[in-house]
């Protein structure tokens, strides 16, 4: 009889482990956001209070020259970034065309 235990399981594709990334992302997005309101209700003049202060911060920096530096950045970063994803597929698919070769 087989027992699904001892097999290794299937690597995982790069689409199926950007979807695991991205789920656990939104899970962790949905706990902090869930543990925020829960501090807003327990203390509404903290929050506010806080909120002013974000709200200042944010009138006193300079939020168009961080915008424009992390607009830079992100563009020097996407061809490698490009090209990593690229290699990635073209290794998925030479490693399928190795199983296939086998069977």
């Amino acid at each position: 009889m087989s027992d699904p235990s001892n097999h290794p399981a299937a690597p995982l594709t790069m689409e199926e482990g950007v979807d695991v990334l991205i789920g656990n992302a939104r899970q962790r997005i949905r706990e902090r956001y869930r543990n925020c309101e829960d501090r807003i209700r327990k203390s509404p003049g903290k929050a506010v209070l806080a909120a002013t202060a974000a709200g200042y911060l944010m009138h006193r920096l300079p939020l168009r020259a961080i915008v424009v530096t992390q607009v830079r950045i992100l563009s020097a970063l996407a061809p490698p970034a490009l090209l990593l994803v690229g290699a990635g597929k073209l290794f998925e698919f030479l490693q399928g065309q190795k199983l296939r070769k086998r069977k």
